[in-house]
C-alpha cells in the first residue's frame, strides 16, 4: 500500500477536452524528468466530450470533442464526472491498480456510496467505459460508478480513472456510451447531487493527502473548494 501523505493532490475546477488530457501529460513529463512528486490530479469538464484511449480509433461525432488520452481503456463519457489522474513509480511485481482503486472506493464509502472493487468477470461493451464492467472498476451491488485505465513506462505509471458524478449528457447518452442497467452515478446512488469539493474531501480523508487548488471555473465551485479547505 502506497503511503498516499507523500503525494501532491491537485484539485482543478472544469478543462476543456484538449486542456484536461494536455495537464494530465504535462504532470506525467514533469514527474518523470524529476521536476515534481507523484501525485493525483483531480478534475472537471467544461462541456461533454469523449476520451478515448490507446488502441482505440478515432471517432467521429458531430458536436463532440474527442481527443486521446496516454492510457489505455475505452470510450469514457465527459461532462458530469469526477476525472483523477495518479502519476507513480512503477514498481515491478507489484500490482500497481489495486491500492489506487482501494482508496477511491474507500472515499466514495465516505460519501455514503456501498462502493466495492469488482473481482469477477468482464461484462458489457469493452470498449465503451460506462457500458461495461471489468477487473479493478468500482461497483455498487454490481452496476459500475467508476472505471480506470493504465500506461506503463519503464519508470512511471500513468492511472485514469472517472467517477459517475451524474448520468452524462443527453448527446452523450444518444452515442451508446452509457447503459444505465450496469452503470449507476453517485447521484442517483445518493438521491442528490455531488459535487467535486466533496469527493476531494472524502478522498483526502481516505489518504491523508493535503489537497491543493488551481483553476476554479466558477464562484460557486471555488466557495464550495474553500469549504473543502478549511
Amino acid at each position: 500500500m502506497a503511503d498516499w501523505r507523500r503525494y501532491e493532490l491537485l484539485v482543478e475546477g472544469p478543462g476543456g477536452a484538449a486542456e484536461n488530457m494536455a495537464r494530465d501529460e504535462a504532470l506525467l513529463a514533469a514527474y518523470r524528468a524529476g521536476e515534481a512528486p507523484p501525485g493525483w490530479r483531480l478534475y472537471a469538464w467544461l462541456e461533454p466530450a469523449v476520451t478515448y484511449g490507446r488502441g482505440q480509433r478515432a471517432p467521429h461525432w458531430d458536436g463532440v470533442a474527442a481527443v486521446p488520452r496516454l492510457s489505455g481503456g475505452g470510450y469514457v463519457p465527459h461532462g458530469a464526472d469526477f476525472t483523477y489522474c495518479v502519476v507513480r513509480e512503477r514498481r515491478r511485481g507489484f500490482d500497481n491498480y489495486e491500492d489506487i482503486v482501494a482508496v477511491v472506493a474507500a472515499a466514495l464509502r465516505e460519501l455514503g456510496v456501498a462502493a466495492s472493487v469488482w473481482r469477477g468477470a468482464p461484462a458489457g461493451r469493452a470498449d465503451r467505459c460506462f457500458a461495461s464492467l471489468a477487473p479493478y472498476d468500482i461497483h455498487v451491488r454490481g452496476r459500475k460508478v467508476a472505471g480506470c485505465a493504465q500506461r506503463r513506462y519503464k519508470d512511471a505509471v500513468l492511472h485514469h480513472g472517472s467517477i459517475a458524478a451524474a448520468a452524462p449528457p443527453e448527446i452523450l447518452r444518444r452515442l451508446g456510451l452509457w447503459d444505465e442497467t450496469r452503470t449507476a452515478s453517485l447521484a442517483e446512488l445518493l438521491g442528490r447531487p455531488v459535487v467535486l469539493a466533496e469527493f476531494a474531501r472524502a478522498l483526502a480523508a481516505a489518504t491523508g493527502m493535503k489537497p491543493a487548488y488551481a483553476g476554479v471555473g466558477s464562484a460557486r465551485e471555488e466557495a464550495e473548494l474553500r469549504c473543502v479547505k478549511e
